[in-house]
């Protein structure tokens, strides 16, 4: 009996054995699903999403603090965004002394003065130019580094110093001598480059490091006597303070 019940577990073994397959299927025949293939869900919606840049405001104006080989000197500023590659048109003008030597109050003739200077100098700067934002896809949106290129006139106002302009002789007092000024137009340009720091939609805050180049033509303008000044630019460092609209 036992025999007859080995005998036919054999012969069902032999009936079936040739419908077993191994994980890895032959190339003759392909099971209906690969027990070791990755599950892959695909999301209805993006898992991550990129969102588009804040689109910055087209229009800001503001205010410069100037510092220069010549002092302090203040500023106003307007621009316009022009493109998304980074373009803003801008005009600002410039209200600064000008000079070529340290200007020092010495003990003179019983006064303090200025050794041998003859004239007070102011110069105006009206700019008009492009600021192109650089590296602009490869820095953080909270610093946007720049050049700039302009070219305006350049108002320069010469007061007298002293009466008739003579070394070391009676000081003008500051506001008579506006009665006796002369006014002088240059044209010029600039070339700078700075950067804008923070959210350019909000504010603007940034500094900027121009050279003006204004020639004045002839024999140059005197402010110590016997220095006379053919370029009345130089380089300006601005601190750039403004709002946004």
């Amino acid at each position: 009996m036992k025999f007859i019940l080995f005998f036919s577990k054999l012969i069902l073994f032999c009936l079936f054995v040739n419908r077993l397959y191994s994980q890895e299927p032959g190339p003759d025949r392909e099971p209906a699903f690969n027990p070791d293939s990755v599950i892959i869900f695909e999301s209805p919606r993006p898992l991550i999403t990129s969102l588009d840049k804040t689109k910055l405001k087209t229009n800001s104006y503001g205010l410069d603090v100037i510092l220069s080989d010549s002092g302090f000197g203040f500023g106003i500023f307007w621009q316009k965004y022009l493109s998304e590659s980074g373009i803003i048109l801008y005009s600002n003008f410039v209200i600064s002394g000008a000079r070529n030597s340290d200007e020092f109050d010495q003990f003179i003739n019983g006064r303090w003065q200025v050794l041998n200077k003859i004239n007070r100098i102011y110069q105006f700067p009206l700019t008009f130019g492009l600021q192109h934002f650089i590296f602009k896809d490869a820095l953080s949106e909270s610093l946007q580094p720049f050049l700039s290129l302009g070219v305006g006139p350049t108002f320069i106002l010469e007061n007298p110093y002293t009466y008739n302009r003579v070394p070391n002789g009676e000081i003008v007092e500051w506001f008579k001598s506006f009665s006796y000024a002369n006014l002088h137009v240059r044209f010029g340009g600039s070339v700078g480059v700075g950067a804008y720091f923070g959210n350019l939609n909000n504010s603007i805050l940034g500094v900027h490091i121009k050279y003006y180049y204004v020639p004045f033509g002839g024999e140059g303008l005197e402010s110590i006597q016997g220095l006379p000044m053919s370029n009345l630019g130089g380089i300006f460092l601005n601190l750039t303070i403004g709002t946004v609209y």
